[in-house]
């Protein structure tokens, strides 16, 4: 599906849900608001009483600052995590059936102690992987900058710039495969966390590029606070349809590969003893309904 098209569908699920989906995409934002200016009040107090210097935001040498840094990210990763599951189980659920008027409540997803614990731990593998893809990136920042600052040559310069915007752009197809994880997580409900994660790597090979055209399509319309509520809805409704195409393609395609399969065991006599047990396996994949995820 080309992109017009894509956004074009999108809001046409969103009609007469526009609100209640706008909140829905709205709620993992509120805490992570919420705990970023309680935090950033806590160390404006800690400056104006002297008890902190302004370098100790950055240099992590103040003991005080780690401790508020490390309890706000936990209370940010407790309270945002089971929210952004919600969101994605709610926008997959519309894109699946949008012909419904009534969805899983939000208090029945959310007191749900086995999502709780799979979103969270989504989360972590998520913060910790994408950290990880920001090393490289944050390692030849550095190095340019020490470049720029105490050198004059120019190859050095360039070589190290170069680097660093090819080390940002590995990192943003990293974050855009981790972005779909939640939607992989309401796909597959009994898929483990840990093959989950490193599945959709797989999921969105030669795929980003088309989700990154469908971020920088929205993304001037998000740069302006007043236009975002109304356009974050199309946005994740998009990127949620994209996503649901995403696994019945491949859904699709694992079922013509066993059928494949399936038409070839009919000739198995010609076929030797080792390829022809391959083949046995592949009848009873298909006698016992593998492929059939949604």
């Amino acid at each position: 599906m080309k992109l017009r098209e894509l956004i074009r569908y999108s809001k046409t699920l969103l009609k007469n849900k526009r609100i209640s989906t706008m909140i829905i995409c709205l709620l993992p934002f509120l805490p992570e608001i919420f705990f970023r200016f309680t935090e950033a009040t806590v160390y404006s107090l800690l400056l104006y009483f002297g008890d902190m210097k302004p370098l100790s935001l950055f240099s992590g040498e103040n003991p005080l600052q780690v401790t508020i840094a490390v309890f706000s990210f936990i209370l940010r990763l407790f309270t945002t995590a089971p929210l952004i599951y919600i969101s994605a189980f709610r926008l997959c659920e519309i894109c699946y059936d949008s012909s419904r008027k009534s969805f899983t409540p939000v208090s029945e997803i959310l007191i749900n102690g086995r999502n709780f614990r799979r979103s969270l731990a989504v989360s972590l593998w998520t913060e910790f992987i994408g950290l990880i893809a920001l090393i490289p990136a944050g390692v030849a920042g550095i190095t340019a900058y020490y470049f720029i600052m105490n050198t004059d040559d120019v190859f050095v310069i360039v070589q190290t710039i170069v680097l660093t915007i090819v080390s940002l752009f590995l990192w943003l197809n990293v974050r855009i495969t981790l972005f779909a994880v939640p939607f992989l997580m309401a796909h597959f409900p009994h898929k483990s966390v840990f093959k989950l994660v490193f599945h959709s790597f797989k999921f969105m090979r030669g795929r980003r590029t088309d989700i990154l055209k469908l971020f920088i399509v929205y993304s001037f319309p998000l740069l302006t606070l007043i236009s975002a509520p109304y356009f974050l809805p199309e946005m994740m409704t998009a990127f949620a349809l994209s996503i649901s195409i995403y696994v019945r393609e491949d859904d699709y395609s694992e079922r013509i590969k066993i059928n494949c399969n399936f038409n070839k065991s009919d000739n198995t006599s010609k076929v030797p003893h080792r390829k022809r047990r391959f083949t046995a396996f592949a009848d009873q994949t298909e006698a016992s309904g593998f492929g059939n995820n949604l």
